[in-house]
């Protein structure tokens, strides 16, 4: 699938997308905490397992597979890394900017 997209009932950004950390509400007069906060976790389309993370270095974009980044769970952070996740193909992250992370390849079967 070219364009995976969140299939888990939230709002939020698309798994492709990167922004500066923000939050998003479930409506004009929402009180309290925002619904997507950083180490948000949803399922896509194609069946993979995304999180929501803060890159803590520069990361350079991949086309086909993503970059593998590792995740470190306690500060849902993220830098480059052998760490079994993946940023979306052909997309370069900025340090401080929030990104969806795959586990597993963009392009591999789910795991």
């Amino acid at each position: 699938m070219a364009y995976p997209f969140r299939i888990t009932p939230s709002l939020g950004p698309d798994v492709t997308q990167k922004f500066a950390p923000q939050a998003f509400y479930d409506g004009a007069n929402a009180i309290g905490a925002p619904s997507y906060q950083l180490g948000s976790v949803v399922r896509g389309v194609d069946g993979g397992e995304y999180f929501w993370v803060v890159a803590t270095a520069d990361i350079a974009a991949t086309a086909t597979t993503g970059t593998q980044v590792v995740m470190t769970p306690a500060t849902k952070s993220i830098a480059t890394g052998a760490g079994g996740f993946y940023t979306p193909p052909g997309l370069a992250i900025l340090t401080g900017e929030a990104v969806h992370v795959r586990r597993g390849a963009f392009n591999a079967n789910p795991t």
